[in-house]
């Protein structure tokens, strides 16, 4: 893979979930701009992870048989066209049909773009890019967020999404050509493996995870009596330590396999949620999202490795997303239920829960590649 087709498919990795990145700001402007509650944010929420969920699963069956260049410009047009149509309504419905068609369309890209680093030299390396790209913007959106909302509201963090599509469809003369067919040689049933079921499994409830806590970290802040702009500056600041942790991730490769990342990442999780309590600060808040992104960032290189060695057709890395998006879905609309405008304590325990289940899903697909390893050698 040449650079210039190395940067087009990490820039179209970041900007197909740019809305997913900057998710505590534009829950945070539906709240404060057009009057939505805690319960219809998280549906929201929900509603774009699960059109990235369908779309993904929908990947696995056709990212090895079309054209990626044609591919990439439907699903660019209409990430664009669901954010140019939000910007246009105040109405929950409406906004919620718009955000599922950028779920959707984004889930799909992302997909093209996943599979096009996985052919790559290093696969392990290209994703730890593309999460630090990923992180990068994500840093840029939540420092500069705060003063775009101030100026024009929902609808200007809706513009900048736009212009970020029109960016990705510039890149589309560079992004990589299809080069393998794979659907010759495989007929899908490396999908239903135990040991990929599980890691998918694991990938699932990894989002389950992050989904609640990305959907409620803002107000969570908000309810312990954090300013606005303190709550969008801890919440960049800890980001920013997500890069190191994705290109920390590059650097490690394939020295220390892929179980004792995950491990790492899991128990980070959960010390980093055990601070999310009554006597969060400014700066408790910027500490244990710094401590959450880094390890979050860092396990999920892992995990995309984790499924392109389980299943080198490809296809398993294309249909992450959709138990990503699934998972992500899922959280939120969990969580939406089970939380008040005055106790957000339930999303605590939900990132701790599932992130550890997450953590036993690999685990068991780790031995069976272990065992099913060593049977061979005997």
């Amino acid at each position: 893979m040449r650079r210039a087709n190395l940067v087009a498919a990490i820039g179209v990795s970041f900007i197909a979930v740019a809305s997913f990145l900057v998710l505590p700001l534009l829950v945070g402007e539906l709240v404060h701009s057009l009057g939505f509650s805690e319960k219809q944010v998280g549906l929201f929420a929900s509603a774009v992870m699960l059109g990235s969920t369908l779309s993904a699963a929908l990947a696995a069956i056709w990212v090895r048989r079309v054209d990626w260049h044609r591919a990439l410009l439907l699903t660019l047009a209409g990430l664009m066209a669901g954010n140019a149509i939000s910007i246009f309504t105040d109405q929950f419905v409406s906004f919620l049909i718009a955000q599922f068609v950028v779920g959707f369309c984004g889930g799909a890209a992302y997909s093209l773009a996943l599979t096009a680093l996985s052919d790559g030299d290093k696969p392990e390396r290209n994703f730890g890019f593309s999460i630090a790209a990923q992180v990068s913007f994500q840093v840029i959106g939540l420092m500069a967020g705060p003063y775009l909302a101030m100026l024009g509201g929902l609808d200007a963090l809706l513009f900048a999404l736009v212009i970020l599509d029109i960016v990705a469809l510039a890149l589309l003369r560079w992004f990589p050509v299809n080069s393998k067919t794979t659907e010759l040689k495989h007929d899908g049933s490396s999908l239903l493996r135990p040991a990929t079921l599980l890691s998918l499994g694991g990938c699932f409830f990894f989002f389950f995870n992050v989904g609640c806590y990305w959907t409620y970290i803002e107000l969570i802040g908000e309810a312990a009596g954090i300013g606005k702009h303190q709550i969008g500056l801890s919440l960049a600041g800890g980001v920013s330590f997500g890069i190191v942790g994705a290109l920390f991730a590059s650097w490690c490769g394939n020295r220390f396999g892929w179980i004792r990342p995950l491990g790492i990442g899991a128990a980070g999780t959960v010390i980093a949620v055990i601070f999310l309590g009554d006597s969060l600060t400014a700066p408790i808040l910027f500490m244990t999202v710094a401590l959450y992104n880094f390890v979050w960032n860092y396990s999920l290189a892992f995990q995309y490795a984790a499924i392109n060695e389980i299943d080198q057709s490809g296809r398993g890395v294309a249909a992450a997303p959709a138990f990503h998006g699934a998972g992500g879905a899922a959280g939120p609309a969990v969580a939406a239920y089970l939380v008040s405008s005055d106790s957000f304590i339930a999303v605590n325990y939900l990132v701790a829960g599932s992130v550890l289940l997450s953590m036993v899903l690999f685990a068991m697909a780790y031995t069976l590649i272990s065992n099913n390893r060593y049977s061979k050698h005997v």
